[in-house]
């Protein structure tokens, strides 16, 4: 999507809701992943400073993008939860 959200226009458009599920799905692997992964890092043991520095960097990279992860995820249940709709074919 090289395009920004300040330009789209709204539109309708017709997404199946299994579709919808199983890109959550995917979402929810993502924070998963990624939570593992930071936890993973704090296994880690290092007296150096600079090394220390950069896995903590890099686990609170990681467990943001989990948190971001999670509420995509909930944004598309909603989505999934909507009640279905009529449109009308105009063509």
């Amino acid at each position: 999507m090289s395009q920004s959200n300040d330009i789209l226009e709204p539109r309708l458009v017709a997404v199946d809701s299994y579709y919808l599920s199983v890109i959550d799905e995917r979402i929810q692997d993502l924070s998963n992943d990624s939570e593992h992964l930071a936890m993973a890092l704090s296994a880690i043991n290092t007296d150096d400073d600079a090394s220390r520095g950069v896995i903590v960097a890099v686990r609170s990279a990681l467990l943001a993008n989990s948190e971001l992860a999670s509420i995509v995820s909930e944004m598309l249940s909603g989505l999934i939860l909507l009640p279905e709709i009529k449109v009308n074919d105009y063509e």
